[in-house]
C-alpha cells in the first residue's frame, strides 16, 4: 500500500503535459524535430553525499491531477543516493496560497517550500528565506543553469537570490492557444475562422444549432481569476495585454520591449467590446468569472462548449472523452487568428517555471549542506532521478534524448485518467512532483498524435514570432516593492470591481474613458514606470 499525504481526488480527465502548464522561463532554441524545446544542458553531479543523514521537511502544492506520494520512488532514491530523508508536506493547490502565506507571516516555514516570485519579492525583507548568494560557489550546477538562462537573474532581490527556480531541461511548447471543435464546424458546413470577427460568426452558428450551449468557456487558473485568465489571451491577441504572470496589471509589449498598461490602449477596449458582444449574444459562458478548472473541463468534455483559448494540452483528454460517445468528435488547434487591429499573435507559456522557486527556511540547520543538496537537482543525476527514475530499469538515453523503457510504458499506458500523471505520481517525478529541473520526455509515449501535431505547430509559430511567451518580472528595489504593494492594493480592487461590468452589462462601455481616468488616478502610470525602470536596469 503506497503511503500518501494530503492526496486530493483526481477530478476530471487530464492528459496535458506539465510542459504546457503555467510557468515562466528563458528563451532557447527550438529542437530540430520541432516537437519540443531543450532549455538547458545538465551539469554533472558534483554534490557530495551527506556523511550524516539529513532530514528535511519539504512542502509544495498538490495538483488535482497528480497526487503526492510520501514514499515515492524519487523519495526512496534520494534517500539511497544522497542520504537525505524528505518528509513531504502537500497541500491542495486550492488552499496552498493561504497556507503558505500563514506560514510566512508566522515565520513557521518548513525547511524547503515552493513559493511564487511575488512571495519572494513581498517577504524577502522579513528574513524568513535563506539568502543563497553567499553559497553560489558551492552550487556549480545552479551556476551553470543561470549562465545558460540569464533570465533567472530577474529573480534576484537587491542583487540577492533567495530561491531555487523551477527550470526546464526539455519541454514542449504550448499555452493559451485557440482550440475548437472541428467536427461541429464540419457538421454545420463552416470554415475554420481566421479572424476574431469570423470566430464570432462561427460561434453564433454553433449557438443557433445548439441553443443550450455556450460556445466559449473559460476558467480561473494559475493563480489568476477567471476574469483575468479570460482577458489575458484575448487582449494580447487584439494587440494589447492585461496582466503579468503573477497578476500585476501591466503587460510586456514585445514590439516596444517595454511594459504597458492595457486598459489605456484602444486595442484593449476593442477586446473587451468583443467579449461584451459574445456575452450579450450568450456565446460566452456566464460562469467564466467563477468557473473552476473542474467545471470548465466538464463543459468541454460533455459538449456544452465548443471553444477555449487556454492550455491547449487539455484537448487531448477532451477528445478521448468526447469520442467515447461520438468517434468523430475532435478539438483541433486553429492557426493564429487576426484581430481587428491587424495583430496576429498568441500568448503562450514560457519555458520552465521561473515564477516558482523553492525557498529555504533561514533558520534551517546546516544551511551549506542543504544548499549543496538542492544544487544536485539541477545535475544530470538529479534530472534523471526526479523525472524518470532509475537508468536502465525505468529509462535509457542521455541528456536531451531520454526514453522510458517499454516495461514502464506498458505498465502505465492504460492507466486512467492520465497515464503520465499516474506514472509521475507513483514515481514522485516531473514538474508536479520533485523535479526542479523538469524534463518532459517521460510524457511523449503517452501523448496523442494530435498533441505532437499541436506541439509542432506551436513551435513553428514561436519561431515565426506569432506565439509570444510570458516574460519574468524584473527585479525591484525595496522602495519599488513597497510602492507596488500600495498601488496594487487600490488598483487591483478597482479593476476587480469594474472589469466584469464592462463584459456583462449593456452600455457600460460608454463610461470607459472615465474608467481609465480613475485608473490613472489610482496609479496605473506609476506602476508602468516602476516596471520599466526596473527592466532598464537589467537590459
Amino acid at each position: 500500500m503506497k503511503s500518501k499525504k494530503g492526496i486530493m481526488a483526481v477530478t476530471g480527465s487530464l492528459l496535458v503535459l506539465s510542459s504546457v502548464l503555467s510557468g515562466c522561463g528563458s528563451s532557447s532554441t527550438t529542437s530540430t524535430n520541432n516537437t519540443a524545446t531543450p532549455a538547458t544542458t545538465a551539469g554533472a553531479s558534483s554534490t557530495p553525499v551527506s556523511a550524516q543523514p539529513l532530514s528535511l521537511t519539504w512542502m509544495r502544492y498538490e495538483h488535482a491531477s497528480q497526487a503526492i506520494v510520501a514514499n515515492s520512488k524519487a523519495v526512496q532514491e534520494i534517500s539511497k543516493r544522497k542520504n537525505v530523508k524528505l518528509n513531504l508536506q502537500s497541500v491542495p493547490q486550492s488552499n496552498y496560497d493561504d497556507k503558505k502565506k500563514t506560514l510566512i507571516a508566522t515565520n513557521t516555514l518548513p525547511d524547503v517550500m515552493l513559493v511564487k516570485q511575488d512571495d519572494i519579492q513581498n517577504f524577502a525583507d522579513t528574513g524568513a528565506f535563506l539568502d543563497l548568494t553567499p553559497y553560489l560557489d558551492k552550487m556549480p550546477n545552479l551556476k551553470k543553469v543561470i549562465s545558460q538562462q540569464p533570465e533567472i537573474n530577474k529573480n534576484k532581490i537587491d542583487g540577492k537570490l533567495y530561491g531555487f527556480p523551477l527550470v526546464a531541461n526539455w519541454q514542449g511548447v504550448g499555452g493559451q492557444l485557440s482550440m475548437i471543435r472541428m467536427d461541429v464546424l464540419d457538421k454545420l458546413g463552416l470554415k475554420k475562422p481566421t479572424t476574431y470577427d469570423e470566430l464570432y460568426q462561427v460561434m453564433k452558428k454553433m449557438k443557433e444549432a445548439n441553443p443550450d450551449s455556450y460556445p466559449f468557456t473559460a476558467r480561473a487558473a494559475n493563480g489568476l481569476t477567471g476574469t483575468e485568465n479570460l482577458i489575458n489571451p484575448i487582449s494580447f491577441a487584439f494587440g494589447s495585454g492585461y496582466t503579468t504572470f503573477n497578476g500585476t496589471k501591466v503587460y510586456y509589449e514585445p514590439k516596444d520591449k517595454q511594459y504597458k498598461f492595457g486598459p489605456a490602449m484602444p486595442e484593449f477596449k476593442a477586446a473587451i467590446t468583443w467579449l461584451n458582444k459574445l456575452y450579450k449574444d450568450k456565446l460566452l459562458d456566464p460562469d467564466y468569472a467563477t468557473a473552476t478548472s473542474q467545471i470548465w473541463q466538464e463543459k468541454l468534455n460533455s459538449g456544452k462548449s465548443f471553444y477555449f483559448q487556454d492550455n491547449n494540452g487539455f484537448a487531448s483528454t477532451f477528445n478521448i472523452n468526447l469520442q467515447k460517445k461520438d468517434p468523430n468528435a475532435k478539438f483541433d488547434m486553429l492557426d493564429t487568428m487576426t484581430s481587428p487591429s491587424g495583430a496576429k499573435r498568441n500568448l503562450i507559456y514560457a519555458l520552465g517555471h521561473l515564477s516558482e522557486s523553492y525557498v529555504i527556511n533561514a533558520k534551517v540547520k546546516n544551511p551549506e549542506q542543504v544548499v549543496q543538496f538542492m544544487d544536485w537537482f539541477y545535475s544530470q543525476e538529479g534530472i534523471e532521478v526526479t523525472n524518470f527514475g532509475n537508468k536502465g530499469e525505468d529509462f535509457t538515453g542521455e541528456n536531451g534524448d531520454y526514453k522510458l523503457t517499454d516495461a514502464v510504458v506498458n505498465k502505465y499506458k492504460d492507466r486512467q485518467p492520465s497515464a503520465v500523471y499516474a506514472l509521475q505520481s507513483e514515481y514522485g517525478t516531473g514538474y508536479l512532483g520533485l523535479a526542479v529541473n523538469n524534463d518532459d520526455h517521460a510524457g511523449l509515449p503517452f501523448n496523442s498524435k494530435e498533441w505532437v501535431e499541436w506541439n509542432t505547430k506551436a513551435s513553428k509559430a514561436l519561431a515565426a514570432g506569432e506565439n509570444v511567451q510570458f516574460v519574468n518580472d524584473p527585479p525591484f528595489t525595496k522602495d519599488e516593492r513597497e510602492k507596488l504593494k500600495q498601488i496594487r492594493t487600490q488598483l487591483d480592487a478597482y479593476l476587480a470591481q469594474n472589469m466584469d461590468k464592462f463584459i456583462v452589462t449593456d452600455g457600460a462601455l460608454n463610461d470607459w474613458d472615465n474608467f481609465v481616468k480613475q485608473l490613472k488616478a489610482k496609479g496605473s502610470d506609476d506602476i508602468v514606470k516602476i516596471y520599466n525602470d526596473a527592466l532598464a536596469r537589467v537590459k
